[in-house]
């Protein structure tokens, strides 16, 4: 195992058999009507975050089943939260039927029954002992079977889409204080008030600067690219987006890093004739001199001297490898693990 980063394993499979087998710790699972021919994946990356799992799917259709004798077999006693990416789900439960589709987060408690059909689909899901919640949130219970709407359902996908996103490159040791804070942001966009939105400011502040900082990406080229439209695409003050970029210099200083990033990414690549001073007002450097000092203090070495390094030494700026998750027990032994 690396201790440098998250504990993490990976799992897939094209055959169902060996993946009913493995999802047997929480489901018994079946294949859908009229998919009993058709080919079958299923992808898991699962990583520990102390008594929690998370994990990032990709799985072919199936029905997923939590009957009465399997409930009292099994003693779990976990609720998932599922985020669906892509595909969604039509369940039943003792107390109502319900559906969902991408973009949602669903809410299973495992001590319940359930059975749930979901067609082909990749997911986020989150495994939590009812132990980290059950101060937090009283009434936990109603909780099965439904998917959280409103503005704050919204920010508890982002923020579950964000953390496995990034938890491939966090470093070890993070495990306990990255639990706390999740449990914190359920807590607030499950049972929103002041006390627990003020508890997971830190989490709910990452989602919001997370959309500050895909508006800019997608605006970089744009003269309309501004303080107040960031603003009102992220639906901040000024004062709250000037906090969100504090440890980025400010938000200014973000997006002219940003833009410097791109029109270096552009003069790398050979294909690009057009001249210096074109490709920079494109991203909002009307002056020549303001851009070369700009570039020049964030590289070191002025744009031409890049660019043509860049052009004789392609191989001088590879692109980054993709983190590979470690090899250690399966996502199923971590789960099994949360019943001792």
């Amino acid at each position: 195992m690396d201790s440098s980063t998250i504990p993490s394993t990976r799992f897939s499979t094209r055959q169902f058999d060996v993946w009913r087998e493995s999802i047997a710790v929480v489901f018994d699972v079946e294949r859908l009507p009229g998919d009993a021919g058709a080919t079958f994946d299923a992808s898991v990356d699962a990583f520990q975050l102390g008594e929690m799992v998370v994990t990032s799917a990709s799985l072919g259709g199936q029905r997923y089943v939590r009957s009465p004798a399997r409930v009292r077999r099994d003693g779990m006693d976990h609720f998932v939260f599922n985020l669906y990416r892509t595909g969604g789900w039509k369940a039943q439960t003792p107390r109502r039927e319900f559906e969902g589709k991408a973009g949602q987060v669903s809410v299973l408690d495992l001590s319940s029954e359930l059975i749930s059909d979901e067609p082909n689909s990749s997911l986020v899901a989150l495994f939590v002992p009812r132990s980290l919640l059950e101060e937090r949130l009283p009434n936990l219970a109603a909780l099965h079977g439904s998917a959280p709407s409103g503005p704050h359902a919204v920010l508890l996908a982002e923020y579950l889409d964000m953390l496995v996103r990034r938890l491939p490159t966090l470093p070890g040791g993070d495990e306990q204080a990255l639990s706390r804070a999740t449990c914190e942001m359920l807590t607030a966009c499950l049972a929103p008030s002041l006390v627990n939105v003020e508890a997971a400011r830190p989490g709910l502040e990452l989602v919001l600067q997370r959309r500050a900082k895909r508006f800019i990406e997608a605006h970089l080229n744009s003269s309309e690219l501004s303080t107040d439209a960031i603003c009102n695409a992220v639906g901040v003050s000024r004062r709250t987006l000037y906090r969100l970029f504090d440890q980025e210099g400010g938000v200014l200083h973000y997006v002219r890093s940003r833009r410097l990033e791109r029109i270096r990414a552009v003069l790398a690549d050979p294909r690009e004739t057009r001249r210096i001073s074109e490709i920079a007002a494109e991203f909002g450097f009307l002056r020549s001199d303001h851009f070369a000092r700009a570039f020049k203090h964030q590289y070191g070495q002025s744009a031409r001297d890049l660019r043509d390094l860049m052009h004789r030494h392609p191989e001088t700026y590879p692109e980054t490898s993709p983190v590979v998750p470690g090899e250690n027990q399966g996502f199923d032994d971590w789960i099994r693990s949360l019943l001792a």
